[in-house]
Formats: C-alpha cells, sequence, structure tokens
C-alpha cells in the first residue's frame, strides 16, 4: 500500500512522514509535493491508494487537486489536512468524497487511527495491527512489558479476553514430545492468520514455563462481529485439539472465563498454568474451565496426588529413575492415608494419565495397592535399564545456546528437544540457576547486545533490532525502553552526556 503526501510546509511533510514509518505498518510514501501541481504529478505517476493532502497550498488548492486527482486516480482515498478556521472548506472537501479530515497540528494517534478506519478490512494491514498486539501481548504474559505506557482506551483495557493453555501427553522420548508440540504450535499460528478479521485480535505464544497458549481478545464497543470472529477462532483451534486425541497422545485444553481487560485473563492464565498437573486427576484430554480446576486445586489431597503422579511422568521422560522411585513412594504412604483411591472417576483418571505420560497399562479396576506395585516395577526396570543420563549441567548448555543464538527464533521448547528432555523440567531447571525464565535471561540479553551496538557503531535502530532478533521496531523500541528507562534513539546522547570526551 503506498501513499503521497502534499503540504506547502516542509515540517509538516517530514512529520508526517516519520509518523508513518514509525507505524510499522505496510505503507510505502511514494512522495511528497509542495503544492497541488506536484501532488497531481504524483497522483498520475503512482495511483496512490491513499493521499494526505493539505486544503491551503499555493499554485493549486487541496480542494482543486482533488477534484482533478479523483479523475486520475479514481480508487485514491483521500484525507485532507486543515485548520480550525478552514472548516467550512473542510466540509465542501468532504462532498468531494474525501474519506476524513484531520485537524493541524496532527497527532500520531489519530493519524493511525484514521489510516485504520481506512483500511480496517484490508488483510495485510488487519494482519500487521495482529503482530504488534501478539508481539505486546506476549511481552505482557511473560513479564517483559507493562500496561503503563498503554492508552487507557485501548484493546488492554477495554478489550473482552479469553485464553487456553494447552498440554500435549504422549508416552514418547522427550524430543518427540517437544517436535510434536512445534507441529501443532504452528498450526495453531496458521488457524490464527486466517481467521483474524476487524475488531478482534489473535495470538499463540509461548508461557514462562514452556507451554502453549493461544488468546484472544475483542472490541465490545464495535457490535458483535469481533466476538463472533473470536467464537470462529476458539472453534478451529477446538478442532486442531481433538486431532491430538488419538491412541498416541492426549490434549488437555485449559481455559479461562470471558475476561474484561488483559490483567483479569492474564492472572487466570498464569493461575492455571500453576494447575497442569490436575489434568492427572480431573482427567487428561478434557476441555477444563478455570472455574472447575479451582475447585480441584481447592481438595489440598486431590492438588498432592496431582503433583505427585506428575512429578512420576516427568521424571520417566526426563530419565530421572531415582527421583521416580521417590515419588511413587511418597504417592502410596498418601493414598494409604486417603479415600481418593476409592473413587472410580479418580482411579480412571489416574490410569488413563499413566497410560497417556509413561505408556503404562494398568487394570481396569486395580486397586491402588495394584497400581503402586505396578509403577514400582515400572520404576526398577527403568532402573536396570542402561541409558545416558541427563546432563548435569544442562542450564549451562541453555545459557550456551543463548549467547551464540540469541539472534535467532528460539524458544525453551525447541531447546529442551535438542537436549532431550521436557520444556518444563528444563524451564523449571534454568530458573533455579538463573533466577529468572527462559524468555527474560533472552530478552535481557537482546537487549545489551542491542545497548552495545548503539554505542558502539553508527546503524539505525531498525538494523540493530534485526540484529539481535526483532523484526518489529515497535516491539523492540517497548522492550528496549521497559529496561533501560528511555528510547534506544535517546541512548547514544544519554551516555555522551554521562561520560563525555575531553
Amino acid at each position: 500500500m503506498n501513499l503521497v503526501i502534499a503540504d506547502d510546509e516542509s515540517l509538516v511533510r517530514a512529520a508526517l512522514t516519520s509518523m508513518i514509518k514509525e507505524m510499522e505498518a505496510a505503507w510505502s510514501i511514494a512522495g511528497e509535493a509542495a503544492n497541488g501541481e506536484e501532488l497531481l504529478e504524483l497522483v498520475a505517476e503512482h495511483k496512490p491508494d491513499i493521499a494526505i493532502v493539505d486544503l491551503r497550498m499555493p499554485k493549486m488548492d487541496g480542494l482543486e487537486a482533488i477534484r482533478a486527482g479523483k479523475a486520475l486516480s479514481p480508487l485514491t482515498k483521500w484525507i485532507i489536512l486543515s485548520g480550525f478556521s478552514d472548516f467550512a472548506y473542510a466540509q465542501q472537501a468532504l462532498k468531494l468524497g474525501v474519506s476524513d479530515y484531520l485537524l493541524k497540528p496532527v497527532a500520531q494517534a489519530e493519524l493511525e487511527k484514521t489510516l485504520l478506519n481506512l483500511y480496517k478490512d484490508n488483510k495485510e494491514y488487519i494482519r500487521l495491527l495482529n503482530q504488534q498486539f501478539e508481539n505486546h501481548l506476549s511481552a505482557l504474559c511473560n513479564g517483559l512489558a507493562s500496561l503503563r505506557y498503554e492508552e487507557r482506551d485501548s484493546m488492554f483495557f477495554r478489550g473482552r479476553f479469553a485464553g487456553w493453555i494447552f498440554v500435549l501427553d504422549a508416552p514418547h522420548p522427550a524430543n518427540r514430545v517437544s517436535a510434536l508440540e512445534c507441529e501443532f504450535y504452528e498450526e495453531l499460528r496458521r488457524i490464527a492468520d486466517r481467521h483474524l478479521a476487524y475488531g478482534m485480535n489473535a495470538a499463540v505464544l509461548s508461557l514462562p514455563s514452556g507451554k502453549i497458549a493461544a488468546a484472544a481478545a475483542w472490541d465490545p464497543e464495535k457490535g458483535r462481529s469481533g466476538e463472533e470472529s473470536v467464537s470462529r477462532f476458539f472453534g478451529k483451534v477446538k478442532e486442531a485439539a481433538e486431532k491430538r486425541r488419538n491412541p498416541e497422545m492426549m490434549m488437555t485444553v485449559l481455559k479461562t472465563d470471558e475476561c474484561a481487560g488483559f490483567e483479569a485473563m492474564n492472572r487466570q492464565l498464569q493461575q492455571l498454568m500453576q494447575w497442569t498437573e490436575l489434568r492427572a486427576l480431573f482427567g487428561i484430554g478434557r476441555h477444563v474451565a478455570y472455574s472447575e480446576a479451582a475447585r480441584v486445586a481447592g481438595d489440598p489431597e486431590k492438588l498432592k496426588a496431582s503433583r505427585l503422579l506428575s512429578a512420576i511422568a516427568e521424571h520417566v521422560q526426563n530419565r530421572m529413575h531415582l527421583q521416580v522411585q521417590h515419588a511413587i513412594g511418597s504417592l502410596e504412604t498418601l493414598l494409604e492415608a486417603s479415600p481418593l483411591a476409592e473413587q472410580p472417576c479418580i482411579r480412571q483418571a489416574a490410569r488413563l494419565f499413566i497410560r497417556y505420560t509413561i505408556g503404562l497399562e494398568l487394570p481396569g479396576q486395580a486397586p491402588a495397592s495394584e497400581t503402586i506395585e505396578a509403577l514400582r516395577k515400572f520404576g526398577e526396570r527403568l532402573l536396570r535399564e542402561v541409558k545416558e543420563p541427563v546432563p548435569a549441567n544442562l542450564a549451562d548448555q541453555v545459557i550456551q545456546y543463548i549467547e551464540q543464538r540469541y539472534m535467532d527464533d528460539i524458544g525453551i521448547g525447541q531447546i529442551a528437544g535438542e537436549l532431550n528432555v521436557s520444556a518444563a523440567y528444563l524451564s523449571t531447571l534454568f530458573h533455579k540457576k538463573t533466577g529468572v525464565t527462559f524468555v527474560k535471561y533472552l530478552t535481557r540479553i537482546r537487549m545489551y547486545k542491542a545497548k552495545e551496538l548503539l554505542l558502539n557503531t553508527n546503524l539505525q535502530i531498525k538494523q540493530v533490532a534485526e540484529r539481535v532478533g526483532y523484526y518489529s521496531t515497535r516491539h523492540f523500541t517497548k522492550l528496549f525502553t521497559e529496561m533501560f528507562g528511555c528510547y534506544p534513539s535517546e541512548i547514544r546522547k544519554i551516555e555522551q552526556n554521562r561520560f563525555p570526551r575531553e
């Protein structure tokens, strides 16, 4: 999409050009004109999608230029610039079929809003705006950004939000499970891309625990179309999750309520992330609402039993066989003092969980004692098998991996697959080692590398952002500002003032 700018004041043209470039939209500025005649030459040559035109220009004013320009390029949309004193003049322009008008001095937010309204049904533009939404939402969910710089009327405050967390279980080696999760992640991204629409946003992201999540938001002030688009999006997501339910694997989905604003949804997402272990007892392979997960989590015995079953599965997957036996012993002690194992639904849920996480088939109506004995024999067999042990320095390997490939699109799930351990285990190990999550550590490395490039090279901000792994300058700028308290464009001047050259 291309546009032209016409204004007899060079400073106004420069300001508009700068604002449009900062929007990161798919706009190409075909040219600038200082008067109506120059504008018509540009319109005839480029047939722009949009022309931004000052009403008061020499040689040929804006009204005359628009009349002539509509004949030269019938599909061009016109935006006029006017002062308060030109209101009557602007009304004449609107009668000509002008799409919108802006009062001088033009604010960037107003300009961006105007362009959005003109191209709200353009798929390319919707995709671009959604990418900005997804970047910001991922940063917020991973604690890399806050809402302090966000406008109160933005989607993050006024929108309705919903989020789903996905847990894939399969009795396969960790690297195979990681590959299956990556396939699912890519399918979710394709679904999101196909179902974007004006008035809604959709995002697919990795949470601090390494779990995959999908989130969507819609603007209730723009009618029901956004909500309906979100419903269609989650409908397709549900179909994709259902396909992961077969004899080889099982997908569990934990769902937030419909929430007013991002912060309410994020609180539920962060809580659900802590409750994924509960699937061992409320039923693997189900769609579980926040309220149901909260009820199960409110039972201390169920919570503890779920965590022990999850620990057994995780230790098996990560080849930590002594820890397997320890967790089995703790589970036996719990069940001996608890009536949990007497509940048929609990026994059935536990059997399914064990079958889909470690591949152990248990008898249909086996009592707790037989289940524990079968688990113990399974663990002893693992101990006897000669297998390559898990390296002791996994966290150090992740740190080295980040140092070498921080500029690439990397994630904890991908690295866990290469190291043949689960993403959850590696995330926990890395957090214990560094005191921060993988995403925060990676972002810090990128920001310090970016600061180094800004201070020691003449690279432009866009080039610096790309060198450290960001292809959205706006997203990079937000993260940089959150970390250092100033814009990337200011860091050179700040450092020069702190350490002036003699």
